[in-house]
């Protein structure tokens, strides 16, 4: 196939060399004129990858219609907040391709998950979301990776399962694709809160009943919006969620480890190389809490610390004190 990838940061880039490894031709688009030409002459992209060149046959382009353009299938791999402003260009001079998005999140302002944007602009057949542990430093390394991909046209999903699979990238199909973007998105707010219990100190067991209870807000939100509660404890939720939380590779763990050390989000913000998607996806999420009536204390303790200068240590507190109910 021909890949046309949207994003060259550490996750597309990474992507695109799996996949060219996997017999698949690739071209990446990279925003910044200035920074495609040089990535594209040097096959040098630090920060965001680091220790490893991107094959010369990889195509590196700032012009967004030189990468649709006989793609076969477009790989989505932005942040979530810029993905509308994005596809509105495409969406100038493309009506025919087929999509896969690796990003996750929750746009602040539509509160669209990433298909449902995409899906603005694209017929819904076309759109398929591919989730789950992707830590891209290990995938690069070619350490063993289970994800999930769901979509709506089943026989074409098969295809991109079988095609897109490595010897170490196994991929599974799943039908549910509100459950997996919304696994994939909240658990990177989760993950910023397990990053928090390690800067205060914390063991084992604060991190395990984090993910635990975790895990039950992200059924609470996915359930009211039509998500089955089983795809949570999938590969896009419970699994994304141990990695995430545990990792020291996870921008969004280290983030929160910034944070409980006593540092402000600013200046966590302006130590990350990548964004942390959990800090916009906070916000999100307290919007659909407020709106849905839903009860998510963990997500707003991340949001108070991250947005109203809520102490970590106090915060945690407060939360313990909560009023005791039944599991």
């Amino acid at each position: 196939m021909k890949l046309g990838i949207l994003g060259c940061g550490n996750w597309g880039s990474v992507f695109g060399i799996m996949q060219y490894h996997n017999g698949h031709k690739i071209k990446i688009w990279e925003f910044d004129k200035t920074r495609a030409e040089l990535v594209n002459k040097t096959r040098n992209n630090a920060p965001f990858l680091k220790g490893y060149k991107i094959p010369s046959p990889i195509v590196i382009d700032h012009r967004l219609e030189k990468i649709i353009n006989d793609s076969d299938l477009i790989v989505i791999a932005l942040p979530s907040q810029v993905l509308d402003s994005v596809m509105k260009k495409v969406a100038g001079f493309d009506k025919k391709n087929e999509y896969l998005i690796l990003t996750k999140g929750i746009d602040i302002k539509s509160l669209k998950r990433p298909s449902e944007i995409v899906g603005t602009y694209v017929d819904s057949d076309k759109i398929f979301v591919l989730s789950g542990p992707c830590i891209a430093n290990e995938i690069i390394r070619g350490e063993p990776s289970a994800v999930v991909i769901v979509g709506k046209n089943q026989k074409r999903l098969k295809q991109l399962q079988y095609r897109l699979a490595t010897e170490y990238f196994r991929i599974y199909r799943s039908d549910d694709m509100i459950g997996v973007e919304l696994g994939a998105a909240v658990k990177n707010v989760i993950a910023i809160g397990a990053g928090i219990c390690a800067g205060l100190g914390f063991g084992n067991n604060a991190r395990g009943a984090l993910i635990t209870r975790g895990i039950v807000e992200m059924q609470r939100l996915g359930m009211k919006l039509g998500a089955r509660a089983k795809t949570f404890f999938g590969l896009s939720g419970l699994g994304d969620l141990i990695t995430t939380s545990c990792s020291e590779e996870s921008r969004n763990h280290r983030l929160g480890k910034m944070l409980g050390q006593g540092k402000t989000l600013e200046y966590a913000l302006r130590k990350m190389v990548m964004v942390a998607e959990g800090v916009p996806t906070a916000k999100a999420v307290k919007k659909l809490c407020v709106l849905k009536k839903i009860e998510m204390p963990i997500c707003q303790l991340i949001y108070d610390i991250l947005y109203k200068n809520k102490s970590p240590r106090s915060g945690i507190k407060e939360l313990m004190a909560r009023k005791l109910k039944n599991e």
